[in-house]
């Protein structure tokens, strides 16, 4: 039996359906409707359990739960959650946020004071609101100094210190390292997610903050491991003061003995010298932009396909060289250099979408933005004009006709609201995502780890057809944009 089975057989028996007459309609045996019912065979494709569902009277929401049934049942349980929690990532990946309404600016540590006396060395932190009140002190302590260290040995799921590193704004140079477990073998929490895709989730609001922040990972069964410690596994250390704390947070001890703080640091360092790099963050700078070209270049040179997953479609394909003169910004310096190129590079992508070897997702919503505005964000708008309408008339046609060819692909539910600050490439054995942080530095985050790299691979590579139009309803939508250009 599987999860599909076991629903197709209680909507037969609450509907009353007979079997007979629901194997003709779907022109099939009756012998094939009861494997379906007994979960000794799955339904051959998607059309067909659309079928089985129109002829049951499910509802839209019951079709849903219906078809999704059937994807775990096909894909298997660890497969589909795993895609699940990829989509959940991508989804509610962070847009920029106001740095002037959201960043917090610490007092200077010689105005803050902590309840040890003279005599202690050591506090009880009995409760959660007495913990989160000991780390908030600490850690504005430390944002104070001219050069603060903060180290983190605890996993990615501590919503109130996550939420603390996201918002603060330190006074100096403030470097973070961050060491916690990934799991040898997929782990899901309680609501299904993916551990590693759950904890990159919440890191990624510290790392728009644009800290000093650095991961370090191990491998381990976290999920078991933590679960079975009654003592108190987790470490948060400043120059200052050390909290050691529970894995589910409700309880820690506060030290400012120098010689226990210092005991911690080195069994931090200890365990930092076993870990291993998992991703990699750096700069792009987008005021040089022969760099952001050779980089972009590099990056796809020994890639046989390349797959790009963001709100606007991909525009540089069809940037040829008379409408790259028409729009280039000819004030900047190496005016010349910078635009032979770019006209290699855009000459580069069509190539690959002409061998197919250039896949790219996108959504409405990002077209509509280019509609309005004719810009784009792949390239920085210093080496650009706005495309006046007639330019946009060409790039919309030039993306109807791939989209017609299935190269570009139109995202639905639950994809079809990206972050306006999300883009994905995958080439070959490379995955990264360039985003802005809440300051606007444009930065590149590189998945090195093999498990994360590999899952988001299978993802992109073998995308649920489902999530996006077929080709004829992309070009019923684009061909929609083209005729709303020509109101404007």
């Amino acid at each position: 039996m599987s999860v599909f089975s076991d629903l197709l057989q209680n909507y037969i028996h609450e509907k009353k359906v007979k079997v007979m007459a629901l194997a003709k309609y779907c022109e099939l045996e009756r012998s094939t409707i009861y494997k379906f019912i007994n979960g000794k065979r799955e339904p051959m494709s998607a059309e067909l359990v659309e079928q089985i569902a129109h002829f049951i009277k499910l509802t839209p929401q019951e079709t849903y739960q219906f078809k999704e049934a059937w994807k775990m049942a096909r894909i298997g349980e660890n497969d589909y959650y795993i895609r699940k929690s990829i989509e959940h990532f991508l989804s509610d990946f962070p847009n920029r946020s106001s740095s002037s309404l959201h960043n917090i600016t610490p007092h200077t540590h010689e105005n803050l004071t902590i309840s040890l006396s003279d005599t202690q060395n050591c506090l009880l932190l009995n409760s959660r609101q007495a913990l989160d009140s000991a780390v908030h002190h600490i850690l504005m302590d430390e944002a104070s100094r001219h050069d603060g260290k903060i180290a983190l040995f605890l996993q990615p799921d501590y919503p109130f210190l996550l939420h603390l590193l996201s918002t603060i704004h330190p006074s100096g140079t403030l470097q973070i390292d961050h060491i916690f477990s990934l799991n040898r073998t997929a782990q899901f929490t309680e609501a299904h997610e993916l551990h590693e895709l759950y904890y990159l989730r919440n890191l990624f609001p510290v790392y728009m903050n644009k800290l000093d922040y650095r991961i370090h990972c191990f491998y381990t069964d976290e999920a078991s491991h933590f679960k079975q410690l009654s003592a108190l596994p987790y470490m948060i250390l400043t120059s200052e003061y050390a909290i050691t704390c529970s894995s589910d947070y409700q309880m820690g001890i506060l030290y400012q003995d120098p010689d226990i703080l210092q005991a911690l640091w080195n069994l931090f360092h200890s365990h930092q010298d076993l870990c291993q790099p998992a991703f990699q963050t750096f700069p792009i700078i987008a005021d040089d932009l022969p760099s952001l070209f050779q980089f972009v270049a590099q990056t796809r040179a020994s890639a046989d396909q390349v797959i790009i997953i963001q709100p606007e479609a991909c525009i540089l394909p069809f940037l040829r060289k008379n409408l790259l003169e028409e729009i280039f910004n000819y004030d900047l310096p190496g005016a010349d250099y910078i635009l032979s190129m770019a006209d290699a590079l855009c000459t580069d992508n069509m190539r690959r979408v002409n061998d197919g070897k250039f896949i790219i997702y996108f959504t409405e919503y990002g077209m509509n933005r280019f509609l309005r505005d004719g810009l784009f964000e792949e390239i920085p708008s210093t080496f650009y004009h706005s495309l006046n309408i007639r330019q946009r008339f060409q790039i919309l046609r030039e993306i109807s006709r791939c989209c017609h060819e299935g190269s570009y692909r139109l995202l639905k539910k639950p994809l079809n609201h990206l972050s306006e600050n999300l883009r994905m490439a995958l080439c070959g054995n490379t995955c990264s995502l360039t985003y802005q942080t809440n300051s606007g530095d444009h930065m590149c985050f590189a998945i090195t780890e093999p498990f994360i790299l590999e899952i988001f691979q299978n993802f992109l590579t073998n995308m649920d057809p489902d999530s996006y139009y077929s080709p004829a309803e992309a070009v019923k939508i684009i061909t929609s944009m083209i005729d709303q250009l020509e109101t404007l």
